[in-house]
């Protein structure tokens, strides 16, 4: 199969649905401010890649940079039956041809209308007396308090010492509540962010051979995604062999795969916006040893666990309290760890140290509230994993799952 999410995108009116989602919770006279941000300087003459702040995105589904997101909240009228009317604006470069040469062809009017639904769309330039006119009025302003921009920053010291400030809303914990629940048209996205990271892996799969180096493999698996469009993946790729699986987050890809290691892949694709994230350990000749294998199906144990354990009602610690009881039996069982079945779950931590699930969506770690319990619509990432020095490698196998009106499905095609 060939999966291309190269032209993939949420309709516009998942984005209209959101921002009036959001405006029902606000107060009347609130105007919220939004940057999209800039990309991060990375030398003299050139910037790391761009993602625009994921609260932007969320409302508007535009990535170009120095966007802005202006929402007004009016309060209710005659004219409007006893409505509050929602303003809501979007402000984008103007067109500039001699610029466009050498960084690319910027949106147009048109083009930021239909991908947000947004239909005043006006000229950065425009931005900076709009905004004043906001701050001389009597309207609150809300803003995203995990946005680290420096336009936001400039904002807040504009407003600094005054009634202004000390009464701006932070809206991040509205956004974060709707982020964590999916719609039918996010989750679609995510399904497709998963194809196109399965389709990678078993091209990986199927050319994994003893004497490669650890980052031919990423090369291999990064390639495939980005010729079926995801440009930019969830996260930076890990692609650890022997040993180097026994670092989580293993960050330079250089070593040898020698015959009768495991290789530990953790990736995941983009599309629409939305993250994958799945890993697999791989024998790097296509056999796992006695105890690879025993790992192996210890580690599938834990998984069928939190399965069974994520449903409505249920939350991010009950889960990880039932598999790790399920892995610190399989580790008494294999004898890693002592007979004592109180002493084998305090135990555990040493080889079960991470958590068992997080919350996935437009990051890979989505924002969540840990206490909140599961709700149908939920989207995690399941990623069991249990490291064993003593053995000298360890492993997590991860695939994604959808929290259902009666259970969890995976996403995700679990690895056998």
């Amino acid at each position: 199969m060939f999966t291309d999410v190269s032209s993939y995108s949420l309709p516009k009116s998942e984005y209209t649905h959101r921002r009036k989602t959001l405006a029902s919770k606000l107060e009347e006279n609130t105007a919220v401010v939004l940057y999209a941000g800039h990309a991060p300087v990375a030398s003299l003459d050139e910037s790391y890649p761009f993602l625009p702040n994921r609260t932007f995105f969320y409302l508007t589904g535009i990535e170009q940079e120095d966007s802005v997101l202006i929402m007004i909240k009016h309060p209710r009228s005659n004219k409007t039956g006893g409505s509050s009317v929602l303003e809501t604006r979007l402000y984008i470069h103007p067109r500039e041809p001699e610029k466009e040469k050498w960084t690319g062809k910027r949106l147009a009017a048109v083009e930021a209308e239909e991908i947000s639904g947004i239909s005043d769309v006006r000229l950065l330039p425009k931005f900076k007396d709009d905004l004043s006119e906001i701050l001389e009025s009597n309207l609150k302003i809300a803003w995203d308090e995990t946005d680290h921009s420096h336009e936001r920053a400039h904002l807040e010291k504009e407003l600094a010492g005054t009634d202004r400030f000390d009464s701006a809303l932070d809206i991040s914990g509205f956004v974060t509540l709707l982020r964590m629940v999916k719609s039918p048209a996010e989750i679609d996205a995510i399904r497709k962010a998963i194809k196109v990271t399965e389709e990678s892996l078993e091209v990986l799969e199927q050319n994994l051979r003893p004497g490669m180096r650890e980052c031919e493999a990423l090369a291999i698996l990064e390639c495939e995604m980005v010729k079926r469009g995801s440009l930019f993946q969830s996260f930076s790729t890990i692609a650890a062999g022997g040993k180097n699986t026994l670092c989580l987050h293993y960050p330079t890809p250089k070593a040898l795969l020698n015959d009768g290691d495991m290789l530990q892949i953790d990736c995941g694709a983009r599309a629409g916006g939305y993250c994958s994230d799945i890993s697999r350990a791989y024998a790097v000749n296509g056999k796992r040893n006695d105890r690879q294998q025993a790992l192996f199906e210890l580690i599938q144990e834990c998984k069928k666990t939190a399965l069974s354990a994520i449903h409505p009602g249920a939350t991010i610690e009950s889960v990880n309290n039932e598999t790790r009881k399920t892995a610190a039996a399989g580790l008494r069982s294999l004898g890693v760890i002592g007979s004592s079945e109180a002493d084998a779950l305090s135990s555990c931590k040493r080889y079960y140290w991470h958590n068992t699930l997080h919350h996935m969506g437009l990051d890979v770690h989505d924002v969540c509230d840990r206490e909140m319990v599961f709700v149908p619509g939920m989207v995690f990432a399941v990623e069991p994993g249990i490291y064993i020095p003593e053995w000298g490698f360890g492993f997590r196998v991860e695939d994604d799952v959808l929290v259902t009106d009666d259970g969890s499905e995976y996403l995700s095609t679990p690895q056998s």
